[in-house]
């Protein structure tokens, strides 16, 4: 597990520096795509009260993936993921993480917030690419996932409502938001518990 930590002074430089981080999930991006927020610009919203975001560098064991891949029914297209984490002192803020998932033809890239234990806060969408079905942006869609964690059921039409005419999408983005339910649980909240000590961010200066 590689870890990353920035302390935060100036939201703006902060997450300019974070941009490093996610940088990648962006390389596939058609320039046709319709762009709606940066990684960056979630971060600096949604932990704009914590004092460090950090990210963590997370390559799922065999076993860890073993369980994700058992609960998804499908196995991991990554071999490792990055972790957001947002502190104030001692305490974990939150947790975010960013990756992509295809709809009819195209990526879907979105961003997952968790609260510290692990449950969604906010779901968004941050790049679409086809003509049809980005109905899954619609905020009625997106705050069905607030509440549900790595133990929920993401069902279709069961335990999340689709969007008319974007059910390919809807059924994407909760394949989606399970998986990353399901990697912060198994690769970074159940060995934090096992060790008691928690993850541990040592701070770095501020790039400027």
């Amino acid at each position: 597990m590689l870890k990353s930590s920035i302390r935060i002074r100036s939201a703006p430089r902060v997450f300019a520096a974070l941009w490093i981080g996610a940088s990648c999930l962006w390389a596939t991006t058609p320039v046709r795509a319709e762009v709606y927020f940066t990684v960056r610009e979630l971060l600096a919203q949604q932990f704009r009260n914590s004092e460090r975001v950090s990210f963590i560098k997370v390559r799922p064991s065999d076993r860890q993936r073993q369980a994700i891949e058992l609960r998804m029914g499908k196995p991991l297209a990554k071999p490792e993921y990055v972790v957001y984490v947002a502190t104030t002192g001692a305490r974990t803020d939150g947790y975010a993480l960013f990756d992509e998932e295809r709809g009819q033809h195209e990526l879907i890239n979105f961003g997952t917030f968790f609260d510290a234990a692990g449950l969604v806060t906010r779901l968004e969408v941050l790049a679409y690419r086809e003509p049809y079905g980005d109905g899954v942006r619609a905020e009625r869609f997106r705050r069905q996932f607030v509440g549900l964690g790595a133990r929920s059921a993401f069902v279709l039409n069961r335990d999340i409502d689709a969007i008319s005419g974007a059910t390919i999408s809807s059924r994407s983005l909760c394949t989606g938001v399970l998986r990353a339910s399901l990697v912060l649980d198994e690769a970074v909240l159940k060995p934090a518990a096992a060790t008691t000590a928690g993850v541990t961010l040592a701070p770095a200066p501020l790039a400027r």
